[in-house]
């Protein structure tokens, strides 16, 4: 015996509408990827290359923050170099002072303009040396030193100079 079955015809336009309705989606679907220019636009399309999308994000993120980071360092580290050449300029005038001080031909007042004078170098000197950042923050302070390295009186103790 054979058996005999029976299609009805509301049967079949029933599946080929729901067939046409899922070929519509997918090609809705590949025109939204096309013109976005994307594989993946949602998390549900493809979990793993979504995630691997969010790490390279991240990556790039902290790349860029990093490199952020590294030129604000970079700056500083110059302007670093700029004050310690300020400095030695200063000191090499300074040292020029102390030799012309040993000459016996000066009289008490070419020996007070000198001190004058090295006094300027010395304030000079303490100001390159507690130079500041961008950040308010001086540039040869160290990790956990006070906001000023270098004070023109050790803590304590009473200037001879003033």
């Amino acid at each position: 015996m054979s058996t005999i079955n029976r299609v009805a015809t509301a049967n079949m336009y029933d599946n080929s509408i729901r067939n046409i309705g899922a070929r519509q989606n997918a090609l809705v679907e590949q025109n939204e990827k096309m013109t976005a220019g994307k594989r993946v636009l949602r998390a549900s399309d493809d979990p793993v290359a979504a995630a691997q999308a969010e790490r390279a994000r991240t990556r790039i993120t902290r790349s860029e923050n990093d490199q952020r980071v590294l030129g604000a360092q970079r700056d500083v580290i110059a302007q670093g170099e700029s004050e310690l050449g300020k400095a030695y300029g200063a000191l090499q005038d300074f040292r020029d002072l102390v030799l012309q001080a040993g000459n016996g031909t000066y009289d008490q007042i070419a020996r007070d303009a000198l001190v004058q004078q090295m006094q300027g170098l010395r304030e000079q000197i303490l100001g390159h040396a507690n130079a500041k950042d961008s950040n308010g923050l001086p540039i040869f302070r160290g990790l956990g030193s006070p906001a000023t390295p270098l004070q023109s009186t050790p803590p304590g103790s009473t200037s001879l100079l003033n």
